[in-house]
């Protein structure tokens, strides 16, 4: 099997690159989300102080953030108390915190989710 030869201009490469970082912020914009939904909810990590928002999570328990998630996940009864923001802890979170934390997820998007958030918010209630 002949190997091909994949050629890319300067406007692939740059597509790619805004691609990834597109993603990474959209990973640490979910993540300072959680953060604060967890400061909300009183939850901290192994060391008792308050979560810093700052969108950084090592998802192995090292973190205080995944210490938080942990907790919170034995709190709402998963069978994984991974750490991991997953499957199993938004289908076993009450319908009152999935609904706090996607107002968080919100706010932590750009212009346009927090304009959409808003006008959500006022037609709401």
């Amino acid at each position: 099997m002949a190997n091909k030869v994949i050629r890319l201009t300067e406007n692939d490469l740059t597509k790619i690159v805004e691609r990834v970082i597109s993603e990474q912020n959209i990973e640490k914009e979910f993540v300072r989300a959680i953060q604060r939904f967890l400061i909300s909810k009183k939850i901290t990590g192994d060391n008792r102080q308050p979560l810093v928002v700052d969108g950084k999570t090592d998802n192995n328990l090292k973190s205080q953030t995944a210490q938080a998630i942990s907790k919170y996940q034995a709190a709402i009864g998963c069978s994984r108390t991974d750490g991991v923001w997953g499957d199993e802890t938004w289908s076993k979170m009450p319908s009152e915190d999935k609904n706090q934390l996607k107002d968080f997820v919100a706010d932590e998007g750009g212009p346009i989710n927090q304009f959409i958030n808003f006008i959500g918010k006022k037609f709401k209630g």
